[in-house]
C-alpha cells in the first residue's frame, strides 16, 4: 500500500510532500516551498491545507500562501509557535512532510467590488497576500494594511506591495512605518474621506474582532479568515465549528472565510484556548496495562445453554483500551456449533445483511476446520473480523434464529469471529484467481469505511482494478475513527485492510474526492469507468441549545476521533491532546453505539461519573444489546426521559452544568416511536465538567457540491436507486452512510456488495 507519488524527469525524482525550499521570514517565521502538484493544481485564494509531520503528530491546518501550479509546489508560512510549528521550524530542504491533505475549505470570494482594503496582521500577512493579489487581477483597487509588532516581525512587505494600489505599515512599537494598530490606520483612512466597498482582515483573533468594530458603522462589508480547532479538516469532527449570526458553522467545509460583523469572536477566542495548558489536557493517571485472564477459568456451559465469551474483568478494563471480549475457546466454539439445528430454510442468512452462508460455515467448525468455515465466510464478507465484533448480531442473523423463540440463539457472531481469528493467525487468507486485471475497467472507491472495503473486495475478487481514495491518512474510516480499541482493536483494522491489498486493492491515504480531486475528474481524466461513493455520514449534529460552544463540550466525533485515531489518550506521547477527563463528571447525549462508546471512554480516561442522558425511555435505547450491557456494568449512569436545554459556563468559558427537564412519552411518532413531550416545570441543574454529544449525523456537503447533476435528499444524503445503488450521474454508485444516514456496519457492507455486483452488470454491458 505505497501510496507514495514522484515526479520522474530525467534530471530528478522529487518526492510528495518534499521541502523544495525553506527561508526565514521572521524570527520563528519561515516559508515552506512543498511538492504537492494534486494539491497546486486545483489550490485557491483562501484556502488550507491540514499538514500531519509524523505519525505521532498531530493535524495542523496551515493556509496556503501561494501556488507554482507548474512546478507542482505550494507556499506555506509558518510560526513556530507551539509543539508541531516548533518540530517544522526545524526542519531542512528535502525532508518530507509526512502527510499533506487539500485542498481545503471554501475559496475567497474574488470578483470586481471596486475599492477594497486588505488588512493582514503577523501572520495574517501570509493569508492576506494571495487574496490581495487575486483581488488586484480582478480590476479592484487594493489598499493593504500589513502589520507587525515590530520591523523585524514583519513579512512579505515587498510581495504584497507588487500586488496593491495603496500600501500602509503599522507596527505595534513604531519601529517601521505607522506608529499604531492596523485598526487605527484604517480608521485615519476612513476619516480622511476613503471609501471601501469591501474589507478582508486576517490575523490574530482580537485583532479582526477590532476591525469589524472599525468597519461597521460605516456599513462597510467585512470578511474575516478563521483558523479554528481542527482534527480531520473535512467536516466530519465538528472541532472547528464556530458561531455566525447565531448558527453553527464549520470553518473547514463552510469557511474559513465568514462575515466578521456576524461572528462570535469571544466564543472562538475561548474555544482556541482549550489546549493551552498541557495540565488541562495531559492524564493524570497512566493507562494500566493488565494480564488477560486465564481462559480456562470460564467453564463450558450446558449442552443445551448458549456459551459465555470470557470478558476482561470490570474492575481492571475500565483502566485501559484492551478488547474486553476476549473470544470463544475451541472448546466453547465446538460446543456452540453444536447447538446448531442445521435447519433447511436457514432464517439467519436473511437476517445478514451480506448474506454470509451461515450454516454452512457452523458446520465446518463442526467437522473440525475453522479455517475452511473462515475462509468460507470470507468469500461473502470482506470484514468478517470486524463483523463479529460490532454487528447488531442480535437484531439481525442472530434474532431470525429458530433457537431464539424459546430460548438463547447460536452465538453466530462469536463463531464467526472465531473461525476468522484462526484465519487471519494462519495466515490463510482467500487466494482469488489469477486473472487479467488490466484487462478490465478500472474502479475508484471513495473513502475507506465498511461500504468502501466491501465494495473494494468483491470487485477484486472478480478482477477489477480498484483504487480506494482516503481523505484520513490512514484507512477504515469509521472502523478506525469511531470504534474504540476496546470494541475493535485497530490491528484488526489493518489486517481487514492489508488482506485486500494483497487481493490487488490499492489504497491512496490524504486524497479528500470533492476538493483534491472531483467526480469529474475521477470519470475524465483519471480514467475510472465507475465510482462508487462510501463516505460516510459527515458533518455531527448538534443539541442547538444556548452554551453548546463552551470549553469542555465535544461532539462524539471530536471526542473518538482524538483518542481513536489520533491517540489522544496516550498524550503527551503524541501530539494530539484530549482535555483532561481525570476525575471529571461527564454527560453524553444520545443512547446509541456511539454515545456508547463515548461514555464507556470516559471512564477509561478517568472520569469519575459518566451520565447517559437520554429523552426516552429504557426500552427504546438504539444501542447494541452487548455494550448497554457493558456500559452498565462498567458503572455508566443512565438517566432516561430527560433533554438538554442549556449549559452553563464560567467566566472562562469552560464548562460547569447542563439544565435538564424531565420528560414523558406521547403519542407514537412517524417510526413508530413515542414521541417525548417535556414536562412542564421539572426543570434541574446537573453539574458536570464534559459534555459529548451524540446525536448522529448530517451529510457532508463536499463531494455533493462540487459534482454538478448529483442528486441529494432534502437531508443532503445522495440519493440512489435502491436496487442497484446508482446515482443520478451515469457511472457513479454510492451506499452507506451517505445514502441512509448513520447505521451499522453490516447495513453499509450490504449496500457495498450490492453496489458492487450493479457495477460489474454496468461496467459489463460495455458501458
Amino acid at each position: 500500500m505505497d501510496t507514495k507519488k514522484t515526479l520522474r524527469s530525467k534530471k530528478s525524482t522529487i518526492e510528495l510532500n518534499t521541502i523544495i525550499k525553506k527561508e526565514t521570514l521572521a524570527e520563528r517565521i519561515d516559508r515552506y516551498i512543498v511538492y504537492v502538484p494534486h494539491i497546486a493544481r486545483k489550490a485557491q485564494p483562501g484556502q488550507f491545507v491540514i499538514v500531519r509531520l509524523s505519525d505521532q503528530g498531530e493535524r495542523v491546518p496551515l493556509t496556503i500562501c501561494d501556488k507554482d501550479p507548474e512546478k507542482g509546489t505550494i507556499a506555506l508560512v509558518v510560526q513556530a509557535v507551539g509543539k508541531s510549528t516548533n518540530m517544522m521550524a526545524e526542519m531542512h530542504e528535502g525532508e518530507r512532510l509526512k502527510d499533506v491533505l487539500g485542498p481545503l475549505g471554501n475559496a475567497s470570494e474574488i470578483k470586481n467590488f471596486g475599492n477594497v482594503v486588505v488588512i493582514g496582521g503577523g501572520l495574517g500577512a501570509a493569508v492576506s497576500f494571495p487574496v490581495a493579489k487575486a483581488l488586484k487581477a480582478a480590476g479592484n483597487h487594493v489598499t493593504s494594511i500589513v502589520g507587525a509588532r515590530t520591523k523585524d516581525l514583519l513579512i512579505l512587505e515587498d510581495e504584497i506591495r507588487e500586488f496593491s494600489d495603496e500600501l500602509h505599515i503599522t507596527t505595534d512599537d513604531g519601529s517601521y512605518g505607522f506608529h499604531g494598530f492596523v485598526t487605527n490606520m484604517l480608521q485615519d483612512l476612513i476619516d480622511a474621506g476613503q471609501h471601501f466597498d469591501r474589507a478582508i482582515a486576517v490575523g490574530p483573533l482580537p485583532m479582526m474582532r477590532a476591525i469589524t468594530q472599525v468597519t461597521k458603522p460605516y456599513n462597510i462589508p467585512t470578511i474575516v479568515s478563521l483558523n479554528t480547532i481542527m482534527v480531520d479538516g473535512t467536516g466530519m469532527c465538528g472541532g472547528c465549528r464556530v458561531l455566525v449570526g447565531g448558527k453553527v458553522r464549520f470553518t473547514c467545509v463552510e469557511g474559513p472565510e465568514f462575515d466578521g460583523h456576524e461572528v462570535d469572536f469571544d466564543t472562538i477566542i475561548y474555544r482556541n484556548r482549550a489546549y493551552n495548558h498541557d495540565e488541562d489536557c495531559r492524564l493524570d493517571t497512566a493507562i494500566a496495562t493488565l494480564e488477560k485472564p486465564n481462559l480456562e477459568d470460564y467453564p463450558l456451559a450446558g449442552e443445551k445453554e448458549r456459551q459465555q465469551m470470557p470478558e476482561l474483568p470490570i474492575e481492571t478494563r475500565i483502566h485501559n483500551f484492551e478488547e474486553v471480549a476476549l473470544g470463544f475457546t475451541p472448546e466453547q466454539a465446538l460446543a456452540e456449533a453444536n447447538r446448531c439445528l442445521d435447519c433447511r430454510v436457514p432464517k439467519c442468512v436473511e437476517g445478514c445483511p451480506v448474506s454470509v452462508k451461515i450454516p454452512d460455515f457452523i458446520r465446518l467448525i463442526k467437522s473440525g476446520d475453522p479455517i475452511a468455515a473462515g475462509k468460507l465466510i470470507k468469500e461473502d464478507n470482506s470484514l468478517p473480523r470486524v463483523c463479529g465484533r460490532v454487528c447488531p448480531q442480535a437484531d439481525q442473523c442472530e434474532g431470525n434464529c429458530v433457537l431464539g423463540r424459546r430460548g438463547q440463539p447460536i452465538a453466530i457472531g462469536a463463531l464467526e469471529r472465531y473461525a476468522t481469528d484462526l484465519l487471519a493467525k494462519e495466515d490463510a487468507s482467500i487466494q482469488i484467481e489469477s486473472k487479467a486485471m488490466n484487462t478490465l475497467p478500472p474502479v475508484a472507491i471513495v473513502g475507506s469505511g465498511p461500504a468502501s472495503l466491501s465494495c473494494a473486495g468483491d470487485l477484486a475478487r472478480a478482477g477489477y482494478p480498484v483504487t480506494v481514495y482516503e481523505a484520513f491518512h490512514d484507512f477504515g474510516g469509521v472502523l478506525r475513527y469511531g470504534i474504540p480499541e476496546f470494541r475493535l482493536p485497530k490491528e484488526i483494522v489493518s489486517n481487514e485492510v492489508e488482506t485486500l491489498a494483497k487481493m490487488g486493492v490499492r489504497f491512496e491515504a490524504n486524497v479528500l474526492i470533492g476538493a483534491t480531486h472531483t467526480i469529474q475528474d475521477l470519470q475524465n481524466e483519471m480514467g475510472y469507468k465507475a465510482v462508487f461513493i462510501g463516505s460516510g455520514a459527515g458533518l455531527p449534529r448538534f443539541l442547538n441549545i444556548p452554551g453548546e460552544s463552551m470549553i469542555g463540550i465535544y461532539t462524539a466525533n471530536e471526542f473518538l476521533t482524538r483518542v481513536n485515531l489520533m491517540k489522544a489518550y496516550t498524550y503527551p506521547k503524541v501530539d494530539t491532546p484530549i482535555l483532561n477527563m481525570h476525575e471529571k463528571t461527564v454527560a453524553v447525549f444520545g443512547g446509541g453505539n456511539t454515545a456508547l462508546d463515548s461514555a464507556r471512554v470516559s471512564l477509561r480516561l478517568g472520569a469519575k461519573k459518566v451520565y447517559i442522558i437520554y429523552r426516552r425511555s429504557e426500552e427504546e435505547l438504539p444501542g447494541r444489546k452487548e455494550e448497554i450491557e457493558h456500559a452498565m456494568a462498567e458503572g455508566v449512569e443512565f438517566t432516561f426521559l430527560r433533554n438538554p436545554q442549556e449549559f452553563y459556563g464560567n467566566s472562562q468559558g469552560w464548562l460547569t452544568g447542563v439544565r435538564l427537564v424531565k420528560m414523558e412519552l406521547g403519542e407514537p411518532d412517524k417510526s413508530g416511536r413515542r414521541s417525548p413531550k417535556a414536562i412542564e416545570g421539572s426543570d434541574y441543574i446537573l453539574h458536570i465538567d464534559r459534555a459529548i454529544v451524540a446525536i448522529g449525523n448530517g451529510s457532508n456537503p463536499i463531494i455533493q457540491k462540487n459534482t454538478p447533476g448529483l442528486d441529494v435528499n432534502i437531508q443532503g444524503h445522495i440519493t440512489v436507486n435502491p436496487e442497484t445503488m446508482q446515482t443520478s450521474l451515469p457511472g457513479v454508485f454510492a451506499g452507506g452512510d451517505i445514502v441512509t444516514g448513520g447505521a451499522t456496519v453490516i447495513l453499509a457492507m450490504g449496500a457495498g456488495r450490492k453496489a458492487a455486483k450493479s457495477i460489474m452488470d454496468y461496467l459489463g454491458n460495455g458501458s
